[in-house]
């Protein structure tokens, strides 16, 4: 009796050897899995990205399904410009959630950034169009700007308008509507929309900036003077505070 139940004490083992989930809870791997990729993007936020990619790969080893830490995994290296690492690990979220809408989107950022606009674009409309994805209105800013390098700012605009129609108050697609008008040479347009991109971002300095330079190509210095220094107060020591106060002196006025 004894010898049989050394022998099975023995198998218990040598499975809790071979399957460490048997000798920690499951529930307990997952947890800390979730806190290493807490930590991890909180690193990668603050601009350690490569600090923040070790914990999001020890991570991964604790829960290697988890789609969201295969997500976090795909933004960092994207952040590092390891694309191809990106694109598996974004491929490896999708085959553990098909229907992860962030991740659809987020795939199509790296094709944006290799250039490959074919390939970002399909997956920037099936993210904008899938019914869980919460910001859809980022899938249209993306799509506007495919079309905005590839030079059809007409298509851009449409789908920078859908962006706004889905979350008014999104600065930076009114923004991008703008350089897309100012391509147009639609002036008036251009100005509207800047104006529109400082009404829900007033604290910006590019929209200030670019409708700066607009209204220095309308000749309109007083106002584009007035823009100058809201670019400065809003980014001083940075550049594009340093850009506006380089035009600004050129006009020769004083702050």
């Amino acid at each position: 009796m004894m010898k049989t139940y050394i022998r099975y004490m023995w198998i218990f083992l040598l499975i809790c050897m071979l399957f460490p989930a048997c000798a920690q809870d499951k529930a307990i791997l997952k947890k800390k899995a979730r806190a290493k990729e807490s930590l991890g993007n909180s690193l990668i936020m603050d601009g350690r990205l490569e600090a923040g990619l070790k914990e999001l790969l020890e991570g991964e080893k604790l829960d290697p399904e988890n789609p969201e830490i295969q997500n976090s995994l795909a933004l960092a290296y994207r952040d590092l410009g390891r694309f191809e690492e990106a694109i598996a690990h974004f491929n490896r979220a999708l085959e553990l959630r098909p229907n992860y809408p962030e991740a659809i989107n987020n795939l199509g950022t790296v094709y944006l950034l290799m250039k490959r606009y074919d390939d970002a674009i399909p997956l920037f409309k099936r993210a904008a169009k899938h019914i869980l994805y919460r910001t859809p209105y980022i899938a249209y800013t993306n799509l506007g700007y495919v079309y905005h390098v590839k030079g059809d700012y007409e298509r851009a605009i449409l789908y920078y308008k859908k962006a706004v129609e889905k979350f008014p108050g999104y600065s930076i697609a009114y923004d991008n509507m703008g350089l897309a008008y100012e391509k147009l040479k639609k002036w008036d347009e251009a100005v509207e929309s800047y104006k529109k991109a400082i009404q829900h971002a007033p604290g910006a300095p590019v929209p200030h900036l670019h409708l700066a330079k607009v209204y220095l190509t309308l000749d309109l210095k007083k106002e584009a003077a007035q823009e100058l220094l809201e670019t400065i107060k809003a980014d001083k020591a940075g550049p594009y505070g340093k850009e506006a106060q380089r035009l600004l002196e050129g006009l020769r006025i004083k702050k």
